[in-house]
């Protein structure tokens, strides 16, 4: 099981499948949404209160304060506008798998 978590800024993300996690649970980090409904919720990005750390993709869910962090894909971004593309390109990859 150790191999499938990674501790970013003092949380455990899941290297295997998003992360899920609440407000309160990030209340140090950005959590930053776009109004576009992605997997129930928001799409969105996180980002941990490290200096230059990127942004992470993550679906918000506001109503019941959960994010759904996408660490296990492996890559960050520079802005959350680049961060939610993820799902973008992640809906391709569906689409022609």
């Amino acid at each position: 099981m150790a191999d499938k978590i990674k501790i970013v800024a003092g949380i455990k993300l899941r290297t295997d499948r998003p992360t899920l996690l609440t407000f309160r649970d990030l209340f140090r980090w950005v959590i930053w949404q776009f109004p576009r409904p992605e997997q129930k919720g928001l799409c969105g990005a996180v980002r941990p209160p490290i200096v230059d750390h990127d942004w992470i993709p993550a679906i918000i869910q506001t109503g019941n304060e959960r994010v759904y962090v996408h660490a296990h894909q492996g890559e960050t971004f520079a802005t959350p506008e680049l961060a939610i593309e993820f799902f973008n390109e992640d809906k391709k990859r569906e689409k022609f798998s």
